[in-house]
């Protein structure tokens, strides 16, 4: 495959994007092609089966392979490449909410959908769908290298990435004046971490490190209660979140390997912490920051999990 320099932008309709990468969405598409002529010609041996006019009636249950979400997937690619983001991330979402897609469609799927996030900014859930998509397909050297791509743009558009849920500095309304000013510490420490890379195997441990510190200021607020609990408990499971992706993403390929079952270890952890952050009664003022954040990045880590058939634990 062509290195990602040969990628060209050619303009669009908002300021400073380009068009989707054409050469990665036609590649998924013609893999995806070949995965169903060899299919196709696997079934044109068989004796051809007599059908009468219900053959594909589906009020009596009965479904062609036109049927379900799979075909969502080339809408999508065809709506990428006339620059239609819109549409093409529908199709995506359409296929990664299906139960009856293939593992290497709904890996395609989220491919394409985590290069759309990233040109969007919005690199925590990119990486979440990368992460997703290598689980479902961890040997399929197409979704291996397109992830990789994925993964160059997102540390080439940002040395620290964006936050995951409510940002920085968000108050904690109601609690104590010592309450809050713990907190924005921890909440400044978050942002140091979370702008260290884990290139290497000693950036690793630096990084392993210093997210342990972070989770240390957020455990002490765990036990104040209310709000405090809510948000420490939900930062400390972004904390260890993003400690597994960057363990995932960031190392060259032959690190990464090796710290693969470290990387689900600490996702385990995150699962834990955003259930601990969900269990309390919310304060209305936390409904749509804290608690929509745990259950959305709880969602996205199951996912991972689920795709690689690991058991988070309880």
């Amino acid at each position: 495959m062509a290195p990602a320099s040969e990628y060209r932008p050619s303009g669009g309709k908002r300021s400073g994007a380009g068009a989707p990468p054409v050469f990665l969405a036609l590649t998924l598409l013609i893999g995806l092609a070949a995965c169903g002529d060899d299919q196709q010609r696997a079934t044109t041996s068989r004796a051809p089966a007599t059908h009468g006019s219900s053959a594909a009636d589906l009020a009596l249950g009965m479904k062609t392979e036109l049927d379900g979400v799979a075909p969502s997937f080339g809408n999508g690619v065809l709506a990428e490449l006339t620059g239609d983001d819109a549409a093409a991330r529908a199709a995506y979402e359409h296929v990664l909410q299906g139960a009856d897609a293939p593992p290497d469609v709904t890996a395609r799927a989220a491919l394409h959908l985590a290069q759309l996030e990233a040109r969007a900014g919005k690199s925590a859930r990119a990486r979440d769908l990368i992460a997703r998509a290598t689980a479902l397909a961890p040997s399929d050297p197409t979704i291996i290298d397109g992830a990789d791509r994925v993964r160059s743009e997102i540390v080439a558009a940002s040395s620290a990435g964006d936050i995951r849920g409510p940002k920085l500095g968000t108050p904690l309304h109601g609690v104590s004046a010592g309450i809050a000013s713990a907190f924005g510490a921890c909440e400044r420490a978050l942002g140091r971490v979370h702008a260290m890379r884990a290139g290497q195997r000693l950036a690793v441990w630096e990084k392993e490190d210093a997210t342990a510190e972070v989770v240390r200021c957020y455990r002490a607020l765990v036990e104040r209660g209310g709000l405090a609990t809510i948000a420490a408990e939900y930062r400390i499971g972004s904390l260890y979140h993003d400690l597994a992706l960057s363990l995932l993403f960031e190392p060259p390929a032959d690190l990464r390997r090796t710290l693969r079952a470290g990387a689900f270890a600490y996702l385990r952890k995150a699962t834990s912490a955003y259930r601990a952050s969900l269990a309390p009664k919310a304060p209305p003022e936390a409904e749509l920051t804290w608690r929509l954040a745990a259950e959305t990045d709880l969602r996205a880590v199951l996912d991972v999990l689920g795709e690689a058939q690991e058991t988070p634990a309880l």
